[in-house]
């Protein structure tokens, strides 16, 4: 099989990573602050050496605003339940998935305002606009990096700088772009940070992050329970993580997430990236270059995430998808990605789009292969 599939999962997971999360099934593995013993003491050690990896990598100091979650729609829940009241507004993107889009309608209905601002699949979106957005009672500007549809990247630093000169709360869904894509929280004004943590850095599945930054409003908590800490009160601790950590933590997940840091961060952000884009952007100017299909997204020399979007005729994605699978055994990913808003904007409600991306172990030769399977297909239609 090529697998083409790497936004949905990474796939194959790094060595390290299988290793680390079948030693600590083997090994023995227990629930850190639940025991004095050995095992626990020292669960609760790796667990916390996850943490710093991961404040280091995203540039947040302080690794106890690193929240483990079972994924980043989890993550961004957690954010949303929490910090977002009746009569509050916020400002999204129409490029959104639906961690976001579906949270903000659950809460519109609940009293929350919403503001969805335009923004094009290829060229992104007008500062302008956001700013026009803008009302006395907008709280929270939640936006992601990168399109999980059409790669459509966001520039943080100038979303961040914005949002702190309106005295904004920050959030970003980095499920896209975690692991490949320089973040640094503190010197792009994140307050809130959610991130997969079985895409580009390559843990299982399972396993997300919420980072907060160091001057975060207290967090009302989605859930509550058990924590290890404070056990003699009902309500919920105030100190970070436990606060947002109620229950049983992920353990082998947390594991395989350190190792898949320390997989990116020994391959680089840099190469990792550098590699994927020259698969896509290859594939984006041999795509155009063929009868009968459509390509959206950035063009070549713009910024973008790898991955891309396109369409043979007016064929339903889902069938194309179907045949590169069945025929050539190409894995692909078809229909609306889970982000109607983002085919609202580019007009593929209808049929969706055929979605192809990739990460460091794929290669020029599987695109080659993806490239004559379209040929034909461009063909038949």
């Amino acid at each position: 099989m090529i697998y083409l599939d790497q936004a949905a999962t990474s796939w194959p997971k790094p060595p390290q990573v299988v290793e680390a999360v079948t030693e600590c099934l083997k090994n023995g593995v227990a629930n850190p602050g639940r025991g004095g013993y050995a095992m626990a003491i020292e669960t609760g050690r790796q667990v916390l050496a996850v943490r710093e990896k991961a404040a280091a990598f995203f540039g947040l100091s302080n690794p106890s605003h690193v929240i483990f979650t079972a994924s980043c729609t989890e993550a961004i829940n957690v954010v949303m339940w929490g910090a977002l009241w009746e009569g509050d507004h916020v400002i999204i993107s129409s490029l959104e998935h639906n961690a976001v889009a579906r949270t903000v309608e659950t809460l519109r209905k609940r009293g929350l305002q919403v503001s969805i601002v335009a923004c094009d699949h290829r060229q992104g979106v007008e500062y302008d606009d956001i700013i026009e957005a803008i009302r006395p009672n907008t709280k929270m500007l939640i936006w992601t990096h990168a399109s999980n549809v059409f790669g459509t990247l966001f520039d943080l630093q100038a979303l961040g700088s914005l949002a702190k000169e309106f005295g904004l709360s920050f959030m970003v869904d980095a499920a896209a772009t975690a692991g490949i894509y320089p973040i640094n929280m503190e010197e792009m004004h994140i307050d809130y940070l959610a991130c997969s943590g079985h895409k580009s850095l390559y843990g299982p599945q399972g396993i997300g992050m919420l980072l907060i930054g160091n001057d975060y409003p207290l967090l009302e908590p989605w859930s509550s329970g058990g924590t290890g800490s404070y056990s003699e009160d009902l309500e919920m601790p105030e100190v970070l993580p436990d606060r947002l950590e109620a229950g049983t933590l992920n353990i082998p997940g947390i594991i395989g997430l350190g190792a898949g840091i320390d997989f990116v961060t020994q391959v680089t952000p840099d190469k990792m990236r550098q590699q994927s884009l020259k698969l896509i952007n290859h594939l984006h100017k041999q795509l155009l270059e063929i009868e009968h299909i459509t390509v959206y997204g950035p063009p070549p020399e713009m910024p973008r995430s790898p991955v891309l979007a396109f369409n043979v005729g007016f064929t339903d994605s889902n069938w194309t998808a179907l045949q590169l699978t069945r025929r050539w055994d190409i894995a692909t990913r078809s229909g609306l990605h889970c982000a109607p808003l983002a085919h609202r904007s580019a007009d593929t409600s209808s049929v969706g789009a055929v979605r192809v991306s990739v990460g460091i172990h794929n290669t020029m030769d599987e695109i080659a292969e993806l490239l004559a399977a379209v040929r034909i297909l461009g063909k038949e239609c």
